[in-house]
């Protein structure tokens, strides 16, 4: 679909704007990871709002895709110079506290706004959910789903993998018992919001499984006919087989 179609389509209650369109498709071209899934992965983490607004009250997630900021710093510090942000990407080290920060608080925080920049931000989604599909699939000798994948952006590789076989074992068992510090900062998906009852970890996998699958069902809708498609979703973890372009000079 084209880029003028694709701008104010309904995802999940919210138009995509031209911004976003442009920038996720550069993104995905940067990375290789799919633009449907880039797009429904930003609809399930801000509702497609990449300004400074979209916090989180209980973390320090901030942007389209909910960075938070030792992610970010992670991120800059390990991609930034591929994409053009190497004099930034240096000045982030490991601080005496174990933490990655910059000694300049000017300039640490220059870097995090930069959770607020949609393309860059894009681009640092695609090289996540990259590492993160390879951790996965090294855990699991399969391929990642999206959803998969989706918890893996929000609670880590190494979180996901433990919440996975939580799963596997004893999927009615608290999901806060599992990941409770992912749990305290989302408490909303953690627990009912009236009693705080703990959700178990089969409606925790549910809920995101579906924050993810039903965007990408209304991007592969809007983008019919596609060959192959019988869920409304794209095989293996939602990254493409085409090769990334090179890095910017």
């Amino acid at each position: 679909m084209a880029e003028e179609q694709l701008a104010g389509l309904i995802v999940a209650g919210r138009p995509l704007s031209p911004e976003i369109v442009d920038s996720l498709k550069q993104a995905s071209a940067a990375t290789g990871v799919d633009f449907d899934f880039l797009v429904a992965q930003a609809s399930a983490e801000s509702g497609l709002r990449g300004s400074i607004h979209a916090r989180q009250r209980h973390s320090s997630a901030s942007g389209l895709f909910q960075f938070t900021a030792q992610t970010w710093l992670q991120m800059m510090h390990d991609h930034g110079a591929q994409f053009g942000y190497g004099d930034l990407a240096k000045q982030i080290v490991t601080l005496p506290n174990g933490h990655l920060g910059v000694t300049d608080r000017a300039t640490e925080r220059q870097i995090l706004d930069l959770r607020t920049d949609v393309k860059l931000s894009g681009i640092m989604a695609g090289e996540l959910a990259k590492q993160n599909a390879a951790a996965l699939q090294h855990a699991f000798h399969r391929k990642a789903s999206p959803a998969e994948l989706h918890l893996a952006h929000l609670l880590g590789a190494t979180g996901a993998i433990r919440f996975l076989r939580a799963r596997a074992t004893d999927a009615e068992q608290p999901a806060a018992d599992v990941v409770p510090a992912a749990a305290r900062q989302n408490p909303q998906l953690f627990f009912d919001r009236g009693d705080h009852t703990p959700h178990s970890v089969a409606a925790v996998y549910g809920k995101i499984k579906h924050g993810i699958e039903t965007p990408l069902k209304q991007l592969a809708a809007a983008s019919q006919p596609k060959p192959d498609i019988t869920d409304g979703l794209r095989p293996g973890p939602g990254i493409t087989d085409a090769l990334p372009k090179g890095p910017r000079a």
